[in-house]
């Protein structure tokens, strides 16, 4: 495992640049925690769907665009915005979400992920609000959580 600093977080500084490390994947951290969005694997696409379970494309996409809203609705309520009942939401699950698996202190099983994935989301989405295919919101979705509390028309 290499580990290199990037004075300021500026990937294009001549340090992190110069490393002449080639890698397969990066976990990218900021301020103690992993980021997804500076992270990136080559290797996934191998996987993904073909070795790992079958929702794994879906939950991990959508967990990250979850995480997303999360960011734009902290932006929003750092410039004094007026949130809405999602943005709350959201950010309720950008919260658990970070808490749960972006600490690096984190090491669970794929499985354990995934289902801990599904968990998260119904604490704070209604299913229909994933915009998954319907046939892994059925077989994995929680039946029962604190998804009572999203909106009826969604």
């Amino acid at each position: 495992l290499s580990v290199t600093t990037m004075p300021g977080d500026d990937v294009t500084h001549p340090v992190p640049d110069n490393t002449g490390y080639i890698t397969e994947g990066q976990f990218y951290l900021h301020n103690g925690v992993i980021d997804p969005f500076g992270s990136l694997s080559r290797l996934k696409q191998h996987v993904i769907g073909k070795v790992t379970r079958e929702d794994h494309s879906q939950i991990m996409n959508t967990l990250i665009r979850f995480y997303a809203a999360a960011r734009d609705a902290e932006q929003k309520q750092a410039m004094s915005f007026e949130l809405s009942e999602f943005d709350e939401r959201v950010l309720e699950f950008g919260r658990l979400f970070q808490q749960t698996f972006m600490d690096i202190e984190v090491s669970m099983p794929l499985e354990e992920a995934l289902d801990t994935g599904w968990s998260i989301l119904a604490e704070c989405f209604k299913a229909e609000e994933l915009l998954m295919k319907q046939q892994l919101i059925d077989k994995y979705f929680p039946k029962t959580g604190k998804n009572d509390h999203a909106p009826e028309n969604v």
